[in-house]
């Protein structure tokens, strides 16, 4: 299999497909994949695209690399959740949740929560920056978000520097001086608790489309995660799908 030059880089061009292939368990879960040399041989590149590649999927947490042994599948979580990957522009996301306005609520240093700790793979009982927002659709509530950063960048921000336009990201790439090349987002259902219903104008406990987003470095560190409770009246996610040429 030879992948094709031009616009889309090798090493994402190569990503993709062993994703795909992943994806379609021609790789199953807990095996080895081929090593680096096989890669590069059956995809004629070199190792050091390879090895970008396989850092994007390590992660992304599909697969595991274990020192001394190898580059291994990593296994679903056993929680009996079905989960569907999808992957697609960062730019153009961001250019569409560039268009609403957002309202700093509070910002403060809190020990992480454990989806905070879990999301940018802090230490049990470590402190994070929260900032607490409310982002609107025509003046009405849309989304009430809570934005956990690593301490470190935290500390270089302060609420005016959030603009009145989404997304925060941005701002944290500015002044942090952290490159964002990479974003994961997981949607599903969630009540509203007793301050995302105060802020969205609904009853406690109405159902609403949780979204949460983790955006990663060039490292691949994490620098920025975001939860999200959305209006349900008020937010719809829809995705075009479009058939990509096939790599020959």
């Amino acid at each position: 299999m030879t992948l094709s030059p031009g616009p889309v880089p090798l090493y994402h061009q190569l990503e993709q497909d062993l994703r795909e292939r992943i994806n379609a368990r021609e790789f199953k879960a807990g095996e080895a994949l081929p090593t680096e040399e096989r890669i590069c041989g059956e995809y004629g590149v070199s190792r050091i695209t390879v090895r970008r590649a396989l850092e994007t999927l390590i992660a992304e947490g599909l697969i595991t690399k274990r020192r001394g042994v190898g580059t291994f599948v990593t296994p679903p979580p056993e929680s009996g959740v079905r989960s569907v990957r999808l992957s697609g522009s960062l730019d153009e996301f961001l250019a569409s949740a560039g268009a609403l306005a957002t309202k700093v609520l509070s910002m403060q240093e809190i020990q992480a929560p454990d989806e905070a700790v879990r999301g940018l793979r802090l230490a049990p009982g470590e402190a994070c920056t929260r900032l607490d927002l409310l982002s609107f659709l025509e003046d009405a509530p849309l989304g009430y978000h809570n934005l956990y950063l690593p301490l470190a960048i935290g500390r270089k921000i302060k609420p005016v520097d959030v603009g009145q336009k989404l997304p925060v990201i941005r701002m944290v790439e500015g002044k942090a001086g952290a490159r964002v090349v990479r974003a994961e987002q997981f949607l599903e259902a969630d009540i509203a608790g007793p301050i995302a219903s105060k802020y969205l104008n609904l009853q406690e406990n109405t159902p609403v489309l949780k979204v949460t987003r983790i955006y990663y470095d060039m490292t691949g560190a994490p620098v920025e995660m975001i939860v999200a409770r959305n209006h349900p009246e008020r937010y719809r996610y829809s995705i075009d799908f479009v058939a990509k040429p096939r790599i020959v």
